[in-house]
Order: C-alpha cells, then structure tokens, then sequence
C-alpha cells in the first residue's frame, strides 16, 4: 500500500512512540505540521487498514500498530519515519 504524504507523516510520528504510549489528533497536528482535516483522514484510512488503532478513552488517542511500525520502515518513507511527536 502506497501512503499519501500525511498518512506517511501521521504514522511516522506514531510509530516512534513506545507501545504503551499514545497522541491525540492535536499533538499529531503538532508534531506533523498537517491541519487536523488532514491528519483525521489519515487516521481513518490508516486504521481501515490495521496500522493505526484509537484507543477507548477520550479524548481519542492512537497509536501504531506493529504492521504500521514495519510498513512506515520501507525505504521509500525512511524521511517520515523520523517525525517527532
């Protein structure tokens, strides 16, 4: 699956998080520089396709999945998996 440039970012920025640890859609905005419009989408196709999940709890948090964390890995994304949330 290709990702679009905010999706790439999006996951990036999750995947260097550890595992227990999560973001909101505002810190996402933040560390990725994306306008929320975006990165909501982002999540949304990311989590149709098991590489990100929102957490129970509210406000919504998200997290990467381990298919996301090897799939932002491809050399073609090596730029996007460095974000910093």
């Amino acid at each position: 699956m290709a990702f679009t440039e905010p999706e790439a970012k999006v996951l990036g920025a999750l995947s260097n998080l550890d595992p227990p640890h999560t973001l909101t859609v505002r810190q996402l905005c933040r560390a990725t520089l994306l306008p929320e419009t975006s990165v909501h989408r982002a999540l949304l196709r990311l989590a149709r396709t098991g590489l990100a999940m929102s957490t129970l709890q509210g406000p919504a948090q998200w997290r990467c999945t381990d298919r996301g964390r090897l799939a932002i890995t491809r050399p073609v994304y090596r730029d996007y998996a460095g974000i910093r949330p």
